[in-house]
């Protein structure tokens, strides 16, 4: 789950059989389901995962990351966001919405 403020929120399950994506802004909202990714989800926890002296995100962007329906990590880095969006960027077109969150 990423979402900044009220203005935008991105939600995405991956499951081994589909992947389901909910991404809304103040005016719109795009529910969608894919064919599972083809991202282990160790490469995308990974992805997520700060690394040593990277720069912590900016307050208003809070993000959420859950494995089998247990928060496994509260925020992360701008630099870590940038590797998890990126990997599912150029894994689906449709997340490209994701790029938003970047600065």
């Amino acid at each position: 789950m990423m979402r900044v403020d009220d203005t935008a929120r991105a939600d995405m399950a991956f499951t081994a059989d589909r992947t389901y994506y909910r991404f809304a802004t103040d005016t719109s909202i795009e529910d969608g389901e894919l064919a599972p990714l083809r991202i282990d989800l160790h490469e995308l926890v990974d992805a997520a995962t700060p690394r040593a002296d990277e720069t912590p995100l900016d307050a208003e962007l809070q993000f959420r990351l859950f494995v089998n329906n247990r928060q496994t990590m509260t925020g992360t880095t701008e630099q870590a966001l940038r590797r998890l969006v990126d990997l599912l960027a150029d894994s689906a077109a449709e997340f490209t919405f994701l790029r938003g969150f970047l600065r």
